[in-house]
């Protein structure tokens, strides 16, 4: 059990999360009441004078700001960014407690000010759970669906990124007779030659060098894997195996381990998908949080 309550809580952690779930529970109380009409609530007031909807308006959208001031505001004031799932039960409680203020306030000024007691404010606390309870279980689990999804269909783009990372890419000539086929990871760079290109590739820790009569743009329509970028009228390289990224005046000029003493520059014109690249990979490493 502590196991469980000293667990990190995963939701309502971003503004996101906070904002859809907020909307659902104000949204869900709405058509919950005004469907159901709970506990025959509409008999506590004089119907001559107001109208059910608009009490059930008074109602749900106090109850909205509410959790706009709780979620927003006091986690906000506390440091409260992230729960455990027991400090979140008890937050929960917290803020029902205090839903129920307001739900009493609100009665007090709609049920001609009654008289305010321990007990009143008990029952009030027993019909704001009861009503509550409902919308915060459902929206919870809607956001929790919505987490595992976007978990799933993340993991699953990463299985087909390494799934086709081992997949080996055709290389073929001018006629489309296939020359090589090599796995991505032990492609170098493909640099052109005049009508041939100049396929640089590892077997183990040795660079090979192979030189097929075909054009860059026809390697690149056969060799598609996010990891291969042109950079030069000349040069499209793996940028998986660039050793060293150098900036200068000039733009990049960029080094391979295999080859050290070869220097491979980055021309202006596709500088910015240079760029692009390197701040995709870097995300993905560092992702951002909300």
């Amino acid at each position: 059990m502590k196991i469980a309550l000293d667990r990190r809580f995963p939701l309502l952690n971003t503004g996101r999360e906070k904002t859809l779930f907020i909307l659902m529970c104000a949204i869900f109380s709405f058509f919950f009441i005004y469907t159901f009409v709970p506990f025959n609530f509409n008999t506590w007031y004089d119907m001559d004078r107001m109208s059910l909807l608009n009490i059930i308006i008074a109602f749900s959208l106090s109850a909205g700001l509410t959790l706009v001031f709780t979620q927003f505001c006091l986690r906000k004031w506390f440091h409260l960014n992230v729960f455990s799932c027991g400090q979140y039960f008890l937050w929960f409680i917290g803020e029902i407690m205090f839903l129920s203020v307001i739900t009493t306030f609100i009665d007090w000024l709609l049920n001609n000010h009654p008289a305010i007691s321990v007990d009143y404010y008990l029952l009030t606390f027993k019909y704001t759970l009861l009503i509550a309870i409902i919308p915060y279980v459902l929206g919870l689990l809607i956001l929790f669906a919505a987490q595992q999804y976007q978990l799933a269909s993340s993991l699953s783009m990463k299985i087909k990124a390494n799934v086709s990372s081992l997949e080996a890419l055709p290389i073929e000539d001018e006629k489309g007779k296939l020359i090589l086929s090599l796995q991505p990871q032990n492609i170098l760079f493909f640099k052109s030659e005049d009508n041939y290109v100049d396929v640089y590739y590892l077997i183990g820790n040795t660079v090979k060098r192979e030189l097929i009569r075909t054009t860059l743009k026809k390697i690149e329509e056969k060799c598609q894997h996010h990891d291969l970028i042109r950079i030069h009228r000349s040069y499209t390289i793996n940028a998986r195996n660039i050793s060293t990224s150098k900036k200068t005046v000039k733009g990049y000029i960029l080094q391979f381990d295999h080859i050290p003493e070869l220097e491979i520059p980055v021309s202006a014109s596709h500088q910015k998908q240079f760029e692009q690249y390197l701040s995709n990979q870097a995300q993905s490493i560092h992702p951002i949080i909300d």
